[in-house]
C-alpha cells in the first residue's frame, strides 16, 4: 500500500513524538535542567527562554517561566543565579519517579514515599490540604506535594531547601 508523500510525513512526526522521552521530576532537576544550573544555562538545555517572576521577585531570588508557554505549569525558581527548585502546579506529564504528579492522591503520595514522608498542615487551608515532603538528603534536597482540599497534589516542588517555601520566593 502506498501513502502519499504528505501523509506519511505526518505518519512518521506521530511517530517521533511517541518516542520522546518523559523527563521525571527529581530533587536534582528535570531532564537536562539540573539544580544548581544559572537561567541561561536552562534556558540553552531546554532550548527555551525564560522569563518573569511568577511570584514577586525579592532580593536575589526570582521564579522564572517558559517566555513561549510551551512549558505550562513549570517553574524555575533561581537564589543567587542558582536554580534551587522546580514546581509543577498544572495536569501534565510531569511525575516523579515513583510516578507520582498532579492530581494524585495522599494515599498514593504516602504509599510511594513511605515512612521518610513528613506530613505538615497547609499554611492558608485545613485539612486534608497538607504538606508531604520528602527528603532524599535531609533538609537539604528533595521533593515537596502540596495536596489541596480534595487530598489531591495540588504542586509539586522539587529542589533544595526552596521546596518549603510557601509563597513564591518567600
Amino acid at each position: 500500500m502506498k501513502f502519499p508523500a504528505a501523509a506519511l510525513a505526518l505518519l512518521v512526526a506521530g511517530s517521533a513524538a511517541a518516542e520522546t522521552p518523559t523527563w521525571k521530576l527529581t530533587p536534582s532537576g528535570w531532564g537536562p535542567a539540573r539544580i544548581g544550573m544559572t537561567s541561561a544555562q536552562i534556558s540553552n538545555a531546554l532550548h527555551v527562554e525564560l522569563e518573569g517572576d511568577f511570584f514577586a521577585t525579592e532580593g536575589s531570588c526570582q521564579e522564572l517561566v517558559a517566555a513561549d508557554g510551551s512549558l505550562p505549569g513549570l517553574f524555575f525558581m533561581f537564589e543567587d543565579g542558582k536554580l534551587t527548585r522546580i514546581t509543577a502546579s498544572e495536569p501534565s506529564a510531569v511525575a516523579t519517579p515513583k510516578g507520582m504528579h498532579i492530581g494524585s492522591t495522599a494515599d498514593e503520595v504516602s504509599k510511594a514515599y513511605g515512612a521518610g514522608l513528613k506530613a505538615e498542615p497547609h499554611k492558608y487551608e485545613g485539612p486534608p490540604a497538607q504538606y508531604l515532603t520528602y527528603w532524599l538528603k535531609p533538609e537539604r534536597s528533595g521533593v515537596r506535594f502540596e495536596m489541596d482540599m480534595q487530598g489531591k497534589v495540588e504542586s509539586i516542588h522539587a529542589g533544595m531547601t526552596s521546596i518549603q517555601y510557601v509563597e513564591g520566593c518567600a
